[in-house]
C-alpha cells in the first residue's frame, strides 16, 4: 500500500479555519482542517499569479482524481482552541465617503465606522509540525495513478495558505509507505462517514470551483438607465461536497452492535460447540433475512448488507457481521456457544440495518434443510454481560477466540504470516499500527480448540489457519473480528486481560 502525502506547515503556529461560512457570528472552530479547504487551496495554488496559464487539462484531471477518492486520513499535532480573537473587516464603502468629501460635504459615516466585527477561535499547534492528508493507494491502483500523484506533489509544493487568508503554510508532497506513515509523528483523524461537520470533496467540486471563481470575477454588475448605480453581487456559496466526522483513531471508531442470548422455549440458555460457530452464523444470517423480508425492505439491501453478497471491497465491509460468542469462563474451561452479535460496519449503519437487528429478538434459528428449530434469540444489554464485555471493551491485546483465516499462503514463512494478518486487519478497517503479532495452532483461551478443528467453508479451507495474539500501539474498541471468515464468527478476538 502507498500512500499520497499533502503537507501543510503553518508558519505562524495557529489555525482559523471554521467548519461553517454560512454564519457570520459564531460557528465552531474547526480542527483539523477539512479536506475540501485542502482541494480548494491546492486549486488556488495551481492558478496564483502566472501560473494561470499553466494550468492545464492534466493539473484538471489530477485534482478530478483527488476528488473520486475516499476522504483521507489526517497526522495532526496536537492543536487547542485559543480565546476568541475580534478582527474588524473594512467594508470597502470608502467611494461614499469620497464623493461627500469631494463635494465639500460630511459624509453619513465617518471612516472608522465603515466597518464588520468578525470573531475567529483560533487552534494553536502544541509542536511545529505540519499537518498531512493521506491518501491510500493500492498497489494494484499505483500505474495508473502514478500521474496524477505526481502532478498534485509538484502542485502541494506552492500552496501558501490553508484556511482564512491570515493561514500562511508552506506546502509539500510526497508517497510514502505503509511502515512510513505509520511511523509520522503526531494524532491520526480517521473519517467517520457518519458523523458532519468536515467537508470532504466529491466528483464535480473542481467544476463548480472553477465556475465560482468565474462569477466572483463579474460579480461587479452595472444596473440599467440613467443614475443606475453599480453594485456587488454576493458569490454563491460551494454546495458541492460531502459532510463526514473526524475522530482521532485513539478514539476507536464504534460499530453498531445488537447482542442476544440462545434460549430453549422455557427461557434456559442453549449451547453449542465453538468449533461450529459457522453454523450458528448461518443461522443467525437466515433469520436476519427472514426479518428483512417480512419487512419489504429493497432487494438490493438484503442481498448485500442482510446477506452479504457484494463483489467490491467496500461493500464487502458494509454488511451484517454474524458473531457466535464463545463463553470465555474466568475459571476453567467452558467455550460453549450460548450467545450472537450482529454487527454492523465499522462506523455505523443506515436505520433499515438498526430496523431488522431490532426485530430479531424473539425470532428463531433454524437450521437449513432440516427445519429444526434450534435456539430462540433473546435480547440482552451489550454492556450489562460479563462473557459480551470480553468481546467489546477497548484493550490493547487481543487473543483469538475463533481462529483467524489468513487472506492468502503463507507458504509456511512467519513473515509472509504476519503480512497477511496486517492485510486482514486493513481489510477489516483498522488502521491502528500494531506492535506486535504471535501466531500459534493451540488455542488462547481456554476451552477454544486447536485452529485445524474449527469448520470452515468449503471456499476457504484452502487458506491457513491460525490463532493469534495482537498488540496496537493505542486501544482498539471491540468487537474485533479480522480475515477471510470475519463475517460469519471465524477470527473473532476477545480482549485479554
Amino acid at each position: 500500500m502507498r500512500w499520497l502525502c499533502i503537507e501543510a506547515h503553518f508558519l505562524a503556529g495557529c489555525y482559523h479555519g471554521r467548519r461553517s461560512e454560512r454564519e457570520r457570528t459564531y460557528f465552531p472552530a474547526e480542527w483539523p482542517p477539512n479536506p475540501h479547504r485542502l482541494f480548494q487551496a491546492l486549486l488556488a495554488a495551481s492558478n496564483l499569479g502566472f501560473r494561470r496559464a499553466e494550468f492545464s487539462d492534466a493539473k484538471k484531471e489530477a485534482l478530478r482524481w483527488l476528488e473520486r477518492r475516499a476522504a483521507p486520513e489526517i497526522v495532526a499535532p496536537p492543536a487547542r482552541a485559543a480565546s476568541v480573537v475580534r478582527l474588524y473587516v473594512p467594508n470597502n464603502d470608502m467611494d461614499k465617503v469620497a464623493r461627500f468629501w469631494a463635494q465639500k460635504k460630511e459624509p453619513e459615516k465617518r471612516p472608522n465606522e465603515l466597518r464588520t466585527d468578525k470573531d475567529l477561535r483560533p487552534h494553536r499547534l502544541a509542536d511545529d509540525g505540519p499537518v498531512r492528508f493521506l491518501w491510500p493507494i493500492p498497489e494494484e491502483e499505483w500505474e495508473a495513478a502514478r500521474p496524477y500523484v505526481e502532478i498534485l506533489c509538484e502542485e502541494a509544493r506552492h500552496l501558501h495558505s490553508l484556511g482564512l487568508g491570515i493561514d500562511l503554510v508552506a506546502g509539500n508532497g510526497r508517497v510514502l509507505k505503509t511502515g512510513e506513515k505509520n511511523a509520522l509523528p503526531g494524532e491520526t483523524w480517521i473519517a467517520d462517514a457518519d458523523g458532519v461537520g468536515w467537508r470532504v470533496p466529491v466528483e464535480g467540486s473542481l467544476n463548480e470551483l472553477i465556475d465560482r471563481y468565474k462569477n466572483q470575477a463579474r460579480r461587479v454588475q452595472s444596473g440599467r438607465g440613467r443614475g443606475a448605480e453599480r453594485y456587488v453581487a454576493p458569490p454563491a456559496p460551494v454546495s458541492v461536497y460531502r459532510e463526514v466526522g473526524y475522530l482521532r483513531r485513539a478514539q476507536g471508531r464504534r460499530r453498531p452492535v445488537h447482542a442476544f442470548s440462545l434460549v430453549d422455549e422455557d427461557g434456559a440458555f442453549r449451547s453449542f460447540d465453538p468449533r461450529d460457530a459457522i453454523k450458528v452464523a448461518a443461522w443467525l444470517r437466515h433469520a436476519a433475512h427472514e426479518r428483512a423480508k417480512a419487512m419489504k425492505l429493497d432487494a438490493d439491501f438484503i442481498e448485500r448488507f442482510v446477506c452479504g453478497h457484494g463483489e467490491d471491497a467496500e461493500s464487502k465491509n458494509d454488511r451484517f457481521s454474524y458473531l457466535p460468542l464463545p463463553t470465555i469462563a474466568p475459571k476453567g474451561r467452558d467455550g460453549r456457544i450460548r450467545r450472537v452479535l450482529l454487527a454492523g460496519p465499522l462506523g455505523g449503519g443506515s436505520g433499515k440495518a438498526q430496523g431488522v437487528a431490532r426485530r430479531l429478538s424473539g425470532a428463531s434459528l433454524v437450521e437449513h434443510g432440516t427445519g429444526e428449530i434450534k435456539a430462540d434469540l433473546r435480547a440482552i444489554d451489550s454492556y450489562d454481560d460479563g462473557v459480551l464485555l470480553r468481546y467489546l471493551r477497548k484493550a490493547r491485546s487481543f487473543g483469538s477466540v475463533t481462529p483467524l483465516v489468513l487472506p492468502g499462503r503463507d507458504d509456511f514463512r512467519t513473515r509472509k504470516a504476519h503480512a497477511l494478518v496486517l492485510k486482514a486487519l486493513a481489510q477489516a478497517g483498522y488502521t491502528t499500527p500494531v506492535v506486535e503479532i504471535t501466531l500459534q495452532r493451540e488455542p488462547v483461551f481456554p476451552g477454544a480448540e486447536v485452529a485445524r478443528d474449527y469448520r470452515v467453508p468449503s471456499y476457504l479451507k484452502e487458506f491457513p489457519r491460525t490463532h493469534a495474539i495482537i498488540t496496537f500501539a493505542e486501544e482498539v474498541r471491540g468487537p474485533v473480528a479480522i480475515g477471510a471468515g470475519r463475517h460469519i464468527g471465524l477470527g473473532l478476538f476477545a480482549a485479554l486481560d
